[in-house]
């Protein structure tokens, strides 16, 4: 099975970046650009990528979302290595649980320049890119597209959590970016989404204190399905809306939740 054109994708080193990573190897995609902060996991994801497909091109470099001129290093370079973009999936993100009282306007800048500027630091890279280039014509779609970008946002997108208004306030403004965008430039053939996990097995739940507000025990008991969610479920949803047979898909928010509630939670609340 052969994907079509250049895969990029933007947070790569772990947990769900990597296994979409690998997913698109599997799936026949050979020309695949990875980036993340972390140089010694984006290494090893490249490394494994290779024992999918050891004839695969695959470019790792540096990026560091929260610098605009990391961003655009790394995009350069994308152009450079393959002079297209055909498919964009951005990843990176952090999650800083507290409450508003006890949370430093520090930690806030933080936590909003990693998932919600940076990420549309990396969208906007990848618009300029797409509006440059010409359109495929992938098998299967009944549409020419110049490009897609599927990004990472998250249940908190959807609903609230009362001891996360800095996380759900980041994740919100993805969606925000997320469907203007997708509104704009359909017309150009470019297909713009954004995935919605729920609670899934990654490195970012290590960042979640284990008490009576964020326990992962707890947050998973209101899941229809009942546990936690792997990389490779997450992943799946990005490749499909990267893929011809998302081809009448545009601006959506797909939860990957595991049939979790969207209504709003709050502490002692039914």
């Amino acid at each position: 099975m052969a994907f079509p054109g250049v895969t990029v994708i933007v947070g790569a080193a772990s947990g769900i970046g990597r296994a979409t990573a690998q997913l698109f190897v599997k799936r026949g995609c050979t020309k695949i650009v990875i980036g993340d902060v972390s140089t010694k996991g984006l290494s090893e994801t490249k490394q494994q990528l290779l024992q999918v497909n050891p004839k695969a091109e695959v470019v790792d470099e540096s990026c560091d979302v929260t610098s605009e001129d990391s961003v655009n290093h790394f995009f350069g370079q994308v152009n450079s290595n393959f002079g297209r973009i055909d498919h964009a999936c951005n990843v990176a993100g952090v999650l800083m649980p507290g409450t508003s009282p006890e949370f430093s306007a520090k930690d806030f800048d933080t936590q909003f320049n990693i998932n919600a500027r940076g990420m549309w630091l990396c969208q906007r890279a990848e618009l300029i890119q797409l509006l440059k280039q010409e359109p495929i014509y992938p098998s299967g779609s009944p549409s020419p597209i110049r490009g897609t970008i599927a990004n990472v946002a998250s249940m908190a997108s959807l609903r609230v959590y009362d001891n996360l208004p800095s996380y759900c306030s980041s994740k919100f403004a993805i969606l925000g970016f997320t469907k203007a965008d997708a509104m704009r430039y359909g017309r150009e053939h470019i297909r713009i989404n954004a995935v919605c996990p729920g609670v899934i097995k990654t490195p970012l739940l290590g960042e979640v204190r284990d008490d009576d507000t964020t326990n992962i025990a707890e947050m998973t008991k209101e899941m229809a399905l009942g546990r936690q969610g792997r990389p490779e479920e997450v992943a799946e949803g990005l490749y499909w809306l990267s893929s011809p047979q998302s081809s009448f898909v545009t601006g959506i928010s797909l939860p990957v939740n595991g049939g979790k509630s969207l209504k709003r939670v709050f502490k002692g609340a039914d």
